[in-house]
């Protein structure tokens, strides 16, 4: 098993967008907060980091089915996960709704979800739906999450959110 994991390994670091991944990640955290650098390193390392995703599964089908496989197969060497939830903490910081939504649909789509829940991620998207104006869209959402994980409690939850905000938006609209 750990020779077939260091082989994985080794292959995957023949990708030279890693070290491009790598080299963005260090710089965003580096940086002073302003627009450009948020375009330039966020945006750029997440795309590169979806990019390197797309390549490995077309070197290695079946690769990276969870967010969580690429911390267990670099053996933690860029911190993917950390790396995710502070991109979108800086995005919200910045009040880049739209980014968060797009991105947040995209990273979703991305992994299969079997043994990782991507709970936060969808929180994060309905949120920013809800600050882009989007309630009844936000609501089907968050209907469609239910449906497809009736025994998750933050489905729940949020379908009880975002349904009575939308009723709240639908009240206020009709005085």
């Amino acid at each position: 098993m750990f020779k077939e994991h260091r082989k994985v390994l080794i292959f995957m670091e023949k990708n030279s967008k890693w070290k491009t991944f790598e080299d963005m990640t260090a710089k965003c955290y580096k940086t002073l907060d302003n627009g450009n650098i948020i375009k330039e390193c966020w945006y750029g390392a997440f795309d590169t980091l979806l990019e390197i995703m797309e390549e490995e599964r077309v070197r290695n089908p079946g690769s990276f089915e969870e967010l969580a496989d690429i911390d267990q197969r670099t053996e933690n060497k860029y911190n993917v996960q950390g790396w995710v939830d502070d991109y979108f903490k800086k995005l919200n910081s910045a009040g880049d709704f739209d980014r968060i939504y797009k991105d947040g649909l995209r990273l979703i789509d991305a992994f299969e979800w079997r043994r990782q829940s991507p709970a936060q991620i969808r929180m994060r998207v309905m949120n920013a739906m809800k600050r882009l104006g989007m309630n009844e869209a936000a609501t089907r959402y968050s209907e469609e999450w239910v449906g497809e994980e009736p025994d998750d409690m933050n489905a729940l939850f949020a379908a009880l959110i975002f349904q009575k905000k939308g009723k709240e938006s639908e009240s206020k609209v009709g005085e």
